[in-house]
């Protein structure tokens, strides 16, 4: 047997981790796992404050009439990354909702004084545009802020703002009559909503409270219109409010009224309020089986606007259908 001298080299060992950094890597594996909770929350709370910070520029540039369609895009891919690094916060999923809002405006949606006036006579559908976009943007943000509000269980930061997504959506969605839509989303706290919700609160609570035909509700909403620190933006010339009232009036089954405010708003302008106000004022008359009046009326309009309103042929020929003793002298299609 071979005998080494305390000078003879040492035969090489097998390499291998050392000890101590194998120790290293067991208890930082050990802190990872029982803090594994505190670094995830740790990672969520940046994507939080990143989200928060976009949102923020958002609003700012919304406000200076900015915005573009890349800060839209931007702004949603910060919120989508948030909710994937944090599913349980409310906050994350009323951001991708408030990212997809966003995207109204480019697809020809706006809730200003006109398109209120404009749509008054017509179902929300009308208003949005039977079109395959608007619809999905719009189940989008609502099934996104119904998530928001599912995981809150209470009240978050942007609470006020995901109830008046809600609001937009249940009134698209049509499920709830426009008096239940009032009565849950009325009282939103407008000093909480976010600048550029005001005025949609504004829209949205006029257009369900006609719908609802509460005139009390809708002399409310015109007062506060008026009022020092109004910062809705939309507001009402007299005509309109005239106008508005008139309508209440009609879904309200108050014909008398109805007609009288709707006839001062006729005139020799075949504009949108004039057109709605003539075609409510025959609807009522063939409601009150004055069928042939209501006919006589939307003839002579028919002539006055010109001859090409499809609209005003479509309504004579549904008269004509539900009450076949009427006669009309326009040609809408039906046997003589």
């Amino acid at each position: 047997m071979a005998i080494y001298s305390r000078y003879e080299p040492h035969r090489k060992k097998k390499s291998g981790t050392p000890w101590f950094l194998l120790i290293f890597l067991i208890i930082l594996g050990s802190l990872g796992y029982f803090y594994r909770k505190e670094i995830f929350f740790l990672f969520a709370r940046d994507q939080s404050v990143r989200a928060e910070k976009a949102k923020e520029k958002l609003i700012e540039l919304w406000k200076s009439d900015k915005l573009k369609e890349s800060d839209i895009e931007d702004f949603q891919t910060v919120a989508v990354s948030f909710s994937e690094k944090d599913p349980t916060d409310p906050q994350a999923f009323h951001l991708i909702a408030r990212s997809l809002y966003w995207n109204l405006p480019r697809i020809g949606i706006f809730f200003d004084s006109s398109s209120l006036v404009l749509n008054l006579g017509s179902d929300f559908s009308e208003f949005i545009g039977k079109t395959q976009l608007a619809e999905s943007t719009l189940d989008s943000i609502f099934w996104n802020a119904r998530t928001a509000e599912a995981l809150s269980g209470s009240s978050f930061s942007d609470w006020e703002n995901n109830r008046l997504l809600l609001f937009l959506t249940e009134t698209y969605r049509h499920v709830k009559r426009p008096g239940a839509l009032t009565k849950d989303y009325g009282s939103i706290d407008t000093s909480k909503l976010s600048p550029e919700f005001q005025s949609v609160f504004v829209w949205l609570l006029t257009y369900n409270t006609m719908q609802a035909g509460d005139a009390v509700g809708l002399e409310k909403i015109l007062d506060a219109t008026k009022k020092q620190g109004y910062v809705g933006k939309i507001q009402f010339s007299p005509r309109e409010e005239n106008f508005l009232k008139g309508m209440s009036k009609f879904y309200k089954k108050d014909y008398v009224n109805s007609l009288s405010l709707l006839r001062s708003t006729k005139t020799a302008n075949p504009d949108k309020i004039t057109e709605t106000a003539v075609i409510t004022e025959a609807t009522i008359f063939h409601m009150q089986n004055l069928t042939q009046k209501g006919i006589d009326l939307l003839e002579e309009y028919y002539g006055f606007s010109g001859k090409k309103n499809e609209e005003i042929l479509n309504i004579i020929r549904v008269m004509l259908k539900e009450r076949p003793t009427a006669k009309t002298k326009l040609d809408v299609g039906l046997p003589k």
